[in-house]
């Protein structure tokens, strides 16, 4: 949920919406401005049970509080808390055969996910006059994350067909951190400076282990029907580690005007994150450190009030996943009589990303286009080869390449009509990513292929009605594009992709608003993802979408404006 600026005037609003798959959700919100005292409050409580696809049951609440003291015009304090509680099966993706008949059941009904949230945030904020102003955030976060994760389970059409493995994996971890900012205005050449730091610190507790599964196959042996967990093996460990996470960071950017229409701005940030870790499964101990300076400049050119141009270079920066580093290798550890390995060599993703754009208004403002195109290389880059058996080997890639161009355009023709359209083309390439070491292997690396479930084109437009003849009535159809992918990594089977259709209204009445939206109009079959391993005898899961939904909602808003 967002957390929204108290209203000056007592609001409160209150809503209910369903649909047919067996999902409720509850929703109340409510705020005010008491003298120097704003505060909003927010919840939700939603339920699905008994929905299109087997074993997809969830429950989630959650409740966000904000409150706001004006200490004088020019000093606020603000405190933000988040509380979220979530419990969900995880039903995963179906086989080829069941997804095209439209059976939707899942391989699975032990698969879970459970999380307690606790984020909470007070600020400072102070404008020292019209050119300066600073903030102090300080915040904590509780977060304690459990699985029995679908995606877990490893199995091999190949090698002892009637049995898999799973996981079961709690993650837990607490965060203390200090964030502070300033920003400078000067006369000089229209200047402008923000310059921030921050601090934080993150105790990690993860541990994981394996449970023994029963695979019962479907005709012809190549894909399960139903797992059944035979034995829960917490003496076979996965991964067991405590760590301490130390982020600290400082970044500036100046921005300046040096002639008329022209802004330039330059920036810069340092990061760095130390790591003290304790492996349990090796008997470990140690610490690493991920630090980095990274750059950025732009310039933007604005020649008339209805067009412009800019232009920026950046640099990226991004650690390892922590979870990744102490994961034990696949064929390693547990009963294979292998030490278990790790993966301590792992690096840290760098990027560099060059893009141009612009924008253009016309007909009155009545349209307007924009669009960018980017190039970006990176290194390292964490990535992951699927094996046979669905396990993940972790891989820093040696090169990667991502290029493409966004576009957005709006077009608003009179009061009662107005029409979107956003899209994009890309292509994500693999440069020089090694898979295997072994000269034996046939699959050596990936160069030259396409980044699996990756589409080059995607888009989104809606086409929206507003009646002149009927007040506060709204209408809109909206597409959706997903083009074709490549499933595996080594590009030889491909997804079609697919195009659906949603349609929403609504009508308001005072203080209630009444609608209703009809999600994938036409019942088209697709799924939000397929993929498959790199074997020419593995099989696609699909991650199969929903079928036509018909989602009905009212909702009381009442205001003493």
């Amino acid at each position: 949920m967002i957390s929204l600026k108290p209203s000056i005037h007592p609001e409160f609003k209150f809503g209910v919406q369903a649909d047919q798959w067996g999902y409720k959700r509850l929703q109340v919100a409510g705020g005010a401005t008491i003298g120097k005292i704003g505060f909003h409050i927010a919840g939700i409580s939603s339920l699905q049970e008994n929905g299109w696809m087997t074993f997809s049951d969830y429950n989630k609440d959650n409740l966000n509080i904000r409150i706001d003291y004006n200490i004088t015009p020019s000093t606020r304090l603000i405190s933000n808390t988040m509380w979220g509680k979530y419990y969900s099966d995880m039903s995963g993706g179906v086989n080829e055969n069941d997804f095209y008949n439209r059976d939707y059941k899942s391989t699975s009904d032990f698969t879970y996910r459970k999380s307690d949230a606790l984020r909470t945030r007070l600020t400072l904020e102070h404008d020292w006059n019209e050119n300066a102003s600073s903030y102090l955030t300080v915040y904590h976060r509780d977060n304690k994350l459990g699985q029995n994760p679908s995606y877990g389970i490893r199995w091999s059409a190949i090698n002892n067909p009637t049995t898999a493995t799973g996981e079961i994996n709690s993650n837990d971890f607490k965060s203390y951190g200090a964030i502070g900012q300033h920003t400078q205005k000067f006369d000089f050449l229209n200047t402008k400076l923000v310059a921030g730091a921050l601090y934080d610190f993150s105790p990690v507790s993860y541990w994981s282990h394996r449970i023994d599964l029963k695979a019962n196959l479907n005709p012809g042996g190549l894909t399960v029907n139903k797992y059944e967990v035979i034995a829960e093996r917490p003496d076979i460990k996965i991964a067991d580690y405590t760590a301490d996470i130390y982020n600290a960071a400082g970044y500036a950017q100046l921005s300046l005007n040096p002639i008329e229409k022209v802004i330039l701005s330059i920036g810069g940030r340092y990061d760095n994150m130390k790591v003290d870790y304790a492996n349990a499964l090796d008997q470990s101990t140690g610490n690493k450190i991920y630090d980095r300076f990274t750059f950025k400049a732009g310039i933007n050119y604005n020649p008339f009030n209805n067009i412009g141009f800019y232009g920026n270079y950046s640099q990226g920066f991004s650690p390892p996943n922590i979870t990744s580093i102490f994961r034990a290798k696949p064929r390693t550890g547990g009963t294979t009589g292998v030490p278990a390995e790790f993966y301590y060599n792992l690096k840290p993703a760098t990027f560099e990303n060059y893009e141009i754009g612009g924008w253009i208004s016309l007909l009155k403002n009545k349209l307007n286009f924009d669009y960018a195109l980017y190039y970006m290389d990176g290194k390292n880059e964490l990535l992951n080869v699927r094996l046979e058996n669905n396990d993940t080997d972790y891989r820093s890639a040696g090169e990667t390449r991502h290029k493409g161009i966004e576009f957005g355009l709006n077009y608003k023709p009179s009061t009662q009509i107005s029409f979107r359209l956003g899209g994009t083309y890309a292509q994500h390439t693999f440069i020089d990513f090694q898979i295997s070491d072994k000269s034996t292997d046939a699959l050596q690396d990936l160069n030259g292929k396409e980044m699996p479930n990756a589409p080059r084109w995607s888009g989104n437009s809606e086409l929206s009605y507003y009646p002149n003849w009927l007040p506060n009535f709204r209408t809109a159809v909206e597409w959706q594009h997903v083009g074709n992918y490549y499933q595996d990594q080594v590009n030889t089977v491909k997804y079609s992709g697919y195009d659906i259709f949603n349609f929403r209204a609504g009508y308001q009445w005072k203080g209630i608003e009444i609608y209703g939206n009809i999600i994938n109009l036409t019942d088209k079959l697709y799924a939000y993802n397929v993929s498959r391993a790199n074997l020419s005898t593995s099989q696609p899961a699909y991650l199969a979408a929903a079928p036509r939904t018909f989602l009905l909602g009212i909702q009381y808003n009442f205001s003493l404006r």
